[in-house]
């Protein structure tokens, strides 16, 4: 096995192009620098560097050798960082972005939960239901419900949570209660304008397999909140994740439709900056929302 500081002082030669450069920064004598080179290419039986009096540049195996110098490197800074870290607590500032009504009913208590535990730390929390871009907005973390899409951002599954279809007792007793997602057709149904699929399709799971169904109404909102309160009010059918349900006030009234069709559980992810390792506040935060979503 190669020693990890010969790899490092071959990655220092290869960016300093220069023996005695390499010698001065690590300070070692050139001819030291030169003989653990020497000795590496002889480990690995093949030449690394082409060697001329002005220059030095990399054969084909130098340059596949020193891809992974960087990666070593990289993996043993962050190896100092994570045992620096046992002995440190999260501090600073934590930016986060989740869509309304998660960040509304859920949020707060696993937040207030962190703050408890991390007294150091602030939190500053933003709500939207659009899209946001994690890097370009500066957000440490942002919290993403449904299916992610391939990115060079990290992700972790946090926990899931299902879609329910749902109506007040007095509208159905008015309008009937659909017994199939064809029978939506004929109702009010209360659209949410972010849905993946449109606004104006819901998709079940039924035994025939997928179906979508073309539904309209006279109520479209971005955001959960205001459609279950319509809901309440008796104006129609409406369709969102068991976490905003659960915020109905009036659920002895309220009914949950068409659950014998399934509909795919929606993951709740921690989406983070593309890091190796991301930064303490934010794996501790994630830690706190696996403990209580999952």
């Amino acid at each position: 096995m190669v020693p990890p500081p010969d790899i490092l002082l071959f990655k220092q030669l290869v960016e300093l192009k220069s023996f005695t450069a390499t010698a001065e920064a690590l300070q070692l004598s050139r001819a030291s620098v030169s003989k653990r080179i020497n000795r590496l290419e002889d480990h690995l039986g093949i030449q690394l560097l082409n060697r001329t009096t002005r220059r030095l540049s990399l054969t084909e195996a130098g340059r596949t050798f020193y891809e992974y110098s960087v990666q070593i490197s990289d993996i043993l800074q962050e190896a100092e960082v994570a045992v620096s870290e046992i002995r440190q607590h999260p501090k600073g500032m934590l930016n986060i972005n989740a869509p309304v009504s998660f960040g509304q009913t859920v949020l707060p208590a696993i937040i207030a939960d962190f703050l408890r535990q991390y007294p150091s730390v602030s939190v500053r929390l933003s709500l939207s239901d659009k899209f946001v871009d994690v890097l370009e907005d500066g957000y440490d973390l942002v919290v993403r419900i449904g299916k992610m899409d391939d990115s060079s951002l990290r992700a972790r599954q946090v926990g899931t949570t299902r879609l329910h279809v749902f109506a007040h007792k007095d509208y159905l007793k008015r309008h009937g209660t659909p017994r199939t997602p064809a029978d939506l057709r004929h109702h009010n149904c209360l659209m949410y304008r972010h849905l993946r699929s449109g606004a104006d399709k819901w998709q079940f799971e039924g035994p025939e397999g997928r179906e979508t169904v073309a539904i309209k109404g006279n109520f479209c909102a971005d955001n959960g909140i205001p459609l279950c309160k319509a809901v309440e009010a008796g104006l129609g059918i409406a369709m969102q994740p068991s976490f905003v349900v659960d915020t109905l006030a009036e659920k002895t009234n309220i009914v949950c439709l068409l659950e014998d069709y399934t509909r795919t559980p929606l993951g709740i992810y921690a989406v983070y900056p593309p890091a190796r390792r991301p930064p303490l506040n934010t794996r501790k935060f994630i830690d706190c929302l696996v403990k209580h979503l999952s």
